[in-house]
């Protein structure tokens, strides 16, 4: 098990593409209340990767930007990597 210890933008990626986090909590079956406990205790690779299952994306697109690297859309405004600043 891999517990991860970085910043995540699930919550902006869900309003991006028009949902909200209460309907990918039901579309992945666990509860809006348990997807935040286990947001802020470090979630496991495995929930993140639902989420992203669940919101039709990349992993890599739910991850923090920092100050190295920034997320890239093209001009239709989907997301197609990430580079540098």
């Amino acid at each position: 098990m891999v517990y991860l210890n970085m910043q995540f933008r699930i919550k902006e990626v869900a309003k991006r593409k028009g949902k909200t986090l209460q309907e990918m909590c039901e579309k992945i079956g666990i509860s809006y209340i348990d997807f935040n406990q286990r947001l802020k205790r470090g979630p496991k690779m495995e929930l993140i990767q639902k989420c992203a299952d669940a919101l039709e994306c990349s992993v890599f697109e739910l991850i923090e930007e920092d100050e190295n690297f920034t997320h890239l859309y093209n001009s239709k405004n989907e997301f197609y990597g990430i580079g540098k600043k």
